[in-house]
């Protein structure tokens, strides 16, 4: 019996397909051959000494990396088709040690546990498949959100009616299956096809259309030169655009206006902009009024003294005799001391990703208000163009008061020692600008630990009150779970010891965090506690089985002890 006769023998139905062998079998065999796989390349890796055996090996893994590839998107699809987020924390548990050490499994010495028999309720461990692949396989959640993507991109689905349907771009998928296109490549395509969609649907010969594109798109993904797939989109983008003489449709303006944050480096943010021609006259009508110089808008004293950067160079600061001190200052790290990272812990769940279509701040999901994040930023900008006859202030509807927190070092600002400032969000501001900003504008000074606010209010008050939440955001940043990309204005102060349980409202028995987890450290699925000084989470069990105590990374700061 050669490989393939056994492998039907054990997989198939033996002739009678009355007793077909179940997935649990199937999954056991699994486990076994790919054990097996893996010992093989590693024999065959030092046993091998002729160079067309090397080269036969070295084709055959990568036929198989690819191919394993595609099926990592065929198991996230699975996961998402069959609720995995709603297993109790029991069968997470299970799995994740069978996944660990398979043997008893291999030889059905461990059964698995049966699936809930009715319906769950309460808070579950995941709340979504998104969450189960980054929580429970390590998977950032970017990395997370591109599989399940790809999964619903480049695998066969079911239409809303129930009916069984191809994938939504079929040459792309048969690109990758093939082992023509690297996965990824394929599933960034397919992300920019999407984004293409509304103006596709728009156009008169859309079916077609769709079709063409899509095999232009999969010849160039198949060529591996991304720049020259770049191109392309771009081509075709201002192409539809210019296709059609019908106006936008709200799917369209929805999927490409917005501010963008594309690029961030030490010193800079780049930031693409796409708007409605009717709003784009609002910043050339300001533009033009800037460029007058006859006018106070455009008076160029002004505008100079508020222009960014015109300030001597950062890291130096004249002293009382005139000279500079930030040349010959002691080098010291940047940032706060809170910014070091305490010892003896870990912070590997998830490192701040470049700005992307996922990020935060370019969300494409839209909220209650039917506006996505770069929408809402955009609008933000002409409400204030509009209305510059009302200032804008504390619950004033559309016009924010924006405050810019800045971190720094004392010794930093008077130039003993170099360094720089760091914004609320974790950029690096240079400490020339934050002595400016200091000169200049309002300022409200912020001494942690110091003697000049009340950092410990007992049982007396349940809410911190402002001054302390600006306290526990400096130390903190971010939610506490880690990888939580939950920006600090939308977090809730969460009591480490429960303030139902005798917590006291303090700096230092309380950290912020996003409504979800915080919620889930109320009802005990999370662990808070205060380890060196600084407010840690222990995960469950199943998500973490050394259960050590863990801060959010997400934010990108080292950090030090306050208390």
């Amino acid at each position: 019996m050669d490989t393939q006769e056994l492998i039907e023998a054990l997989t198939g139905d033996g002739g009678d397909p009355g007793h077909t062998v179940s997935p649990v079998e199937k999954l056991r065999l699994l486990h076994a051959l790919s054990r097996r796989a893996d010992e093989l390349a590693g024999q065959l890796s030092t046993e091998i000494s002729s160079p067309t055996q090397a080269a036969l090996l070295a084709h055959t893994v990568e036929r198989t990396h690819r191919q394993t590839e595609f099926s990592q998107i065929r198991a996230a699809h699975t996961a998402q088709r069959t609720l995995v987020q709603d297993l109790p924390a029991q069968n997470l548990e299970q799995v994740r040690a069978i996944a660990e050490d398979p043997d008893a499994f291999i030889r059905s010495r461990t059964a698995l546990l049966a699936d809930p028999a009715t319906v769950p309720s309460g808070l579950m461990p995941f709340k979504d498949t998104t969450a189960f692949l980054q929580g429970a396989l390590g998977l950032g959640h970017f990395a997370a959100r591109d599989r399940l993507h790809a999964a619903n991109s480049l695998l066969p689905r079911t239409d809303i009616h129930g009916n069984a349907c191809g994938p939504r771009y079929p040459k792309l998928a048969e690109q990758v299956h093939a082992g023509a296109a690297r996965l990824g490549a394929a599933t960034a395509a397919a992300r920019k096809l999407d984004k293409l969609a509304p103006s596709i649907a728009a156009h008169p010969e859309m079916p077609d259309l769709a079709g063409r594109l899509e095999e232009q798109v999969a010849q160039s993904v198949a060529a591996g030169i991304p720049r020259a797939t770049n191109s392309l989109f771009d081509a075709l983008a201002d192409e539809l655009d210019n296709a059609t003489e019908q106006e936008p449709s709200p799917d369209e303006i929805r999927a490409k206006t917005g501010i963008f944050v594309t690029k961030r480096t030490r010193h800079y943010t780049w930031m693409s902009m796409c708007m409605l021609n009717a709003d784009a006259e609002v910043f050339l009508s300001h533009f033009a009024a800037s460029g007058n110089p006859r006018t106070l808008a455009g008076n160029r004293e002004a505008l100079a003294s508020a222009a960014t950067g015109m300030t001597p160079a950062a890291g130096t600061m004249a002293d009382a005799n005139g000279a500079t001190t930030g040349g010959n200052a002691a080098e010291t790290p940047d940032g706060p001391d809170w910014f070091t990272r305490p010892a003896n812990t870990e912070n590997d769940f998830l490192e701040a990703p470049a700005p992307g279509p996922g990020d935060p701040l370019n969300g494409t999901v839209p909220g209650a208000d039917g506006l996505t994040p770069p929408q809402r930023h955009l609008q933000t900008l002409l409400n204030l163009m509009r209305a510059p006859n009302k200032p804008p202030g504390k619950g004033t509807t559309g016009l924010p008061s924006a405050q810019l927190v800045i971190h720094c070092r004392l010794d930093t600002l008077l130039g003993l020692a170099k360094g720089a400032g760091w914004s609320a969000h974790g950029l690096e501001i240079p400490i020339g600008e934050v002595r400016r900003r200091l000169a200049t504008d309002g300022v409200i000074p912020l001494v942690l630990g110091g003697q000049s606010e009340i950092l410990d209010l007992g049982q007396e008050m349940r809410l911190a009150p402002d001054y302390m939440r600006r306290a526990i955001l400096a130390r903190d940043g971010g939610c506490f779970y880690p990888g939580c990309t939950v920006p600090p204005e939308l977090l809730e102060m969460c009591h480490i010891d429960g303030y139902a349980q005798g917590g006291r409202t303090s700096v230092g028995r309380m950290t912020g965090g996003c409504s979800c987890h915080h919620h889930m450290a109320d009802n005990g699925l999370l662990t808070l506690l205060v380890h060196n000084g600084l407010p840690h989470v222990i995960l469950p069990k199943h998500l973490d089985p050394e259960q050590l105590p863990r801060r959010n990374a997400f934010w990108q700061r080292p950090e030090a002890t306050l208390f």
